[in-house]
């Protein structure tokens, strides 16, 4: 009897453990992989980690849960009915894990990105509403912040090319690319953010991307973004009259709970941070100052230049490594516009130029990306050595 007793009472043991190590093993891709985790300051590595392994660890996890219902079944340890209400909440944080941040919070529209006219949009923006503007193939596209925060990913055709639009709206950063990641279309969905940035993930190959940085975690590729401006609806509707407009009626269930919740005022102003993984060390400007970032990664040199800089000189003409750029302000288009002031070979120095790059004296100079608008917390975060203007 007494053995009887002792043989129960480790059984009882085993099957709680098994039930224990199942439900933390199916809640820790909760907190890693959903924004839970930055709340916790949850480090890049384990997101990396926890994704490179996700399917060992599901597997891993359902063994161990299988296991453990068996025993407290077979025991009676536990009624059918708790046992099933556990069921459904180790099923809830296993798929959550996987679906909840790429599927049903953040879900791309890189295929299914709708376009309206500036003469369709009258009364769907007013003129002094912040878009961000791509500009390729003589083909322009807005994206206003205030809409495109929620899915953070879109696509659109530009001539013939297809380019997938990001914007990370705790970074307030957008970065656009051409459809490919050596050589290959891309499948782009929101897998999590760290540090207050968007972690991209191409279903097509598995990689993941850090927006901020551009770079594939998984390979040396490194994205490179097409330029973006930021102005006005006002100065959109100016400069490109014959231009189109991200449309989102925001008429989605999830959509209006994530809006009921979340200030993107709170998010871009201010000084407090929904996640504290910013760079709140580095007192040279505020944390959610709006910044014109720029580097040369070969020399592993960044330039933040505070918006107050360049409007007061109209045109800078600046050094980052071993790139030469002139950042311009446009006050009757209200955007700062970067471009490269390497021409054949040679290095110019840029006092006249118009918003598409036309100079009287050197010809025509290509725009160049810069982070446009990056809130400085965060491009500190992630470039602490960098330069500032201000």
């Amino acid at each position: 009897m007494e053995s009887s007793t002792k043989s129960s009472k480790s059984i009882k043991i085993v099957s709680y453990t098994l039930l224990f190590l199942a439900l933390i093993s199916a809640l820790s891709g909760v907190v890693i992989m959903t924004d839970i985790g930055q709340i916790f300051g949850i480090d890049k590595s384990w997101i990396i980690w926890y994704f490179s392994n996700r399917t060992m660890i599901q597997v891993i996890s359902l063994l161990l849960f299988v296991a453990a219902v068996f025993l407290l079944n077979r025991e009676k340890f536990l009624s059918t009915k708790v046992i099933v209400i556990i069921g459904v909440c180790w099923l809830g944080a296993m798929v959550a894990s996987k679906y909840l941040t790429p599927y049903l919070m953040f879900r791309s529209q890189q295929h299914d990105s709708t376009y309206i006219s500036i003469a369709e949009a009258t009364d769907y923006l007013n003129d002094d509403d912040r878009v961000l503007v791509v500009d390729h193939n003589g083909v322009q596209k807005a994206y206003p912040p205030e809409v495109i925060w929620q899915a953070h990913i879109f696509g659109g055709d530009f001539g013939g090319e297809q380019v997938v639009f990001t914007y990370c709206v705790m970074t307030n950063l957008a970065s656009p690319y051409l459809n490919e990641i050596d050589g290959e279309t891309v499948d782009f969905k929101v897998l999590a953010q760290v540090n207050n940035n968007l972690l991209i993930w191409d279903t097509k190959s598995d990689e993941i991307i850090q927006q901020i940085t551009q770079k594939c975690e998984f390979s040396d590729y490194k994205l490179d973004p097409l330029p973006v401006l930021e102005m006005t609806w006002g100065g959109y509707k100016k400069l490109y009259p014959q231009g189109t407009v991200l449309y989102k009626a925001w008429d989605d269930v999830v959509e209006k709970m994530i809006a009921a919740v979340f200030s993107t005022e709170d998010t871009w102003h201010g000084e407090d941070w929904m996640f504290d993984t910013a760079n709140l060390d580095d007192k040279r400007l505020p944390s959610k100052e709006h910044v014109i970032g720029y580097r040369d990664d070969d020399k592993n040199e960044q330039l933040a230049v505070t918006k107050t800089y360049i409007k007061k000189h109209g045109v800078s003409n600046l050094s980052v490594g071993d790139k030469r750029i002139a950042l311009v302000y446009f006050p009757e288009y209200e955007t700062i516009v970067a471009f490269d002031r390497m021409k054949d070979g040679v290095e110019l120095e840029v006092d006249e130029i118009d918003v598409f790059g036309n100079t009287p004296n050197h010809g025509k100079l290509k725009r160049v990306y810069i982070y446009n608008s990056v809130l400085w917390g965060v491009w500190a975060e992630y470039y602490p050595e960098t330069k500032v203007l201000q």
